[in-house]
């Protein structure tokens, strides 16, 4: 897809819901309040079962504090280096709640058409106010800027942020436009974002704090980074991804890393998670992933059919 080819689609996503057109490339929409509630329901439910012991948050305080809490004694025992916090087989029911709250949303903005693929599973995040060193000098960390695609996911794709609960105002993703001189060769896979660099220096930093209680839609043209202000809070964002598509589009399958490639979704599976299908995760709470230097989801996802089996 060329800049223009990307524009074209984005500029269709966005005649479909009323939103805040950001950039070419980003837009924001405010969630209704009804679909909002929901989806913070099942964030309390499914954070809530990921900590130590039987309480169960609902309010945002004390989800927040108790998350900071465990994560500062490091007893949150599915939660990565970059903050998901990873279904589990003890997390199956209250993670598929939570993936259909999300596509509930997704469902009221009439975009289902435009929808190629989903990447799943979809990653509930946890950012501490300060960053973790440790894990800057990973593959992947997402406080560089970068494309997801340079961590093998398809190039044609959309990236959605939802910033949840904390602080969004200093601890948010920031985002980056392309230059016109952009080249689609920028978004092949990379040892890490950091060896990125050179073409990140080309973008040109977003004037824009994303909002809670909205979502954002990002092409994988523009960059984006993990972003703390000083003093920052933590936050709570989901973050997934789509191949976009246009009505009737006759290009080739997505290209996506070999290691990715069982991370697909058809548009409608989200939407028919519990009558159709059922996001499994075989792993137990010691059991994980080798997600081969980020080039993987650290999830083990088997998707159970349940019409035919």
């Amino acid at each position: 897809m060329s800049l223009q080819d990307r524009k074209e689609a984005f500029s269709l996503l966005a005649s479909r819901f009323e939103n805040t057109k950001v950039s070419d490339l980003l837009l924001e929409h405010k969630i209704p309040n009804s679909l909002k509630k929901w989806l913070h329901s099942s964030v309390f439910i499914y954070v809530s079962k990921c900590l130590p012991g039987d309480e169960l948050y609902l309010d945002e305080n004390s989800l927040m504090n108790a998350l900071v809490e465990n994560y500062d004694k490091d007893k949150i025992p599915n939660m990565t280096p970059n903050g998901m916090l990873v279904p589990k087989k003890y997390l199956v029911l209250e993670y598929n709640q939570l993936v259909r709250s999300f596509a509930a949303i997704i469902d009221s903005l009439n975009i289902r058409d435009l929808i190629s693929s989903w990447h799943i599973p979809l990653n509930l995040r946890f950012k501490a106010g300060e960053v973790n060193e440790s894990n800057m000098v990973r593959h992947h960390p997402t406080e560089h800027i970068h494309s997801d695609s340079w961590a093998g996911e398809s190039s044609e794709s959309v990236t959605i942020q939802i910033p949840i609960f904390g602080d969004i105002k200093n601890n948010h993703v920031s985002f980056y436009d392309p230059p016109d001189d952009f080249e689609e060769s920028w978004l092949g896979p990379r040892p890490s974002y950091e060896d990125g660099s050179d073409i990140a220096n080309r973008y040109s930093k977003v004037n824009f704090v994303p909002n809670k209680g909205h979502i954002q839609f990002s092409d994988f043209a523009g960059l984006h980074a993990s972003t703390r202000l000083p003093n920052a809070g933590p936050r709570l964002s989901i973050d997934t991804t789509f191949v976009i598509k246009k009505p009737n589009d006759n290009r080739s399958p997505e290209t996506i890393h070999k290691w990715r490639e069982g991370e697909r979704a058809m548009p409608n599976l989200l939407s028919n998670l519990g009558s159709d299908s059922l996001l499994y995760f075989p792993h137990g709470m010691n059991e994980f992933v080798d997600s081969e230097g980020g080039f993987k989801h650290p999830s083990n996802l088997k998707v159970i059919d349940l019409v035919n089996s």
